[in-house]
């Protein structure tokens, strides 16, 4: 697919759109430190060579911690199961903010793309038959 004006509005809509809806799931989970997360949420689209873009999406890594419920506790209290709630302990619970969001949008890029690249080799195959002889 060569690179062109329309597929980088696409590429470019579509991250300032993930952004914006990563920014809305850090409030809507309940994320902690979500102030400093949301500071450091940057999304940007960078031309890599003539026919290659790149979409770029950043944040702190304890972001990523709190999507997979890592973090706060012990690691070693809770490897066995059931310590955990023998000494009172919260067991971690994640907050998907960032994964399932991520990759719903991944999907939707790639269903836009896809059907860009098809109308593109419809056109291809369609121009020469059109021509009249």
């Amino acid at each position: 697919m060569s690179l062109n004006l329309q597929t980088l509005e696409v590429l470019t809509s579509w991250t300032k759109r993930t952004e914006m809806i990563l920014d809305r799931n850090i409030f809507l989970f309940k994320l902690i430190d979500s102030r400093d997360l949301q500071k450091s949420l940057r999304s940007r689209v960078i031309k890599k060579s003539m026919d290659m873009l790149e979409a770029q999406l950043e944040f702190l890594v304890r972001g990523r911690f709190q999507d997979m419920g890592a973090g706060s506790t012990s690691r070693k209290l809770e490897s066995r199961e059931g310590n955990a709630e023998l000494l009172g302990l919260k067991t971690r619970k994640p907050r998907k903010w960032y994964s399932r969001a991520y990759y719903a949008r991944i999907n939707d890029l790639q269903g836009v793309m896809g059907f860009k690249l098809m109308e593109e080799a419809i056109d291809a195959v369609k121009e020469p038959l059109d021509k009249p002889l």
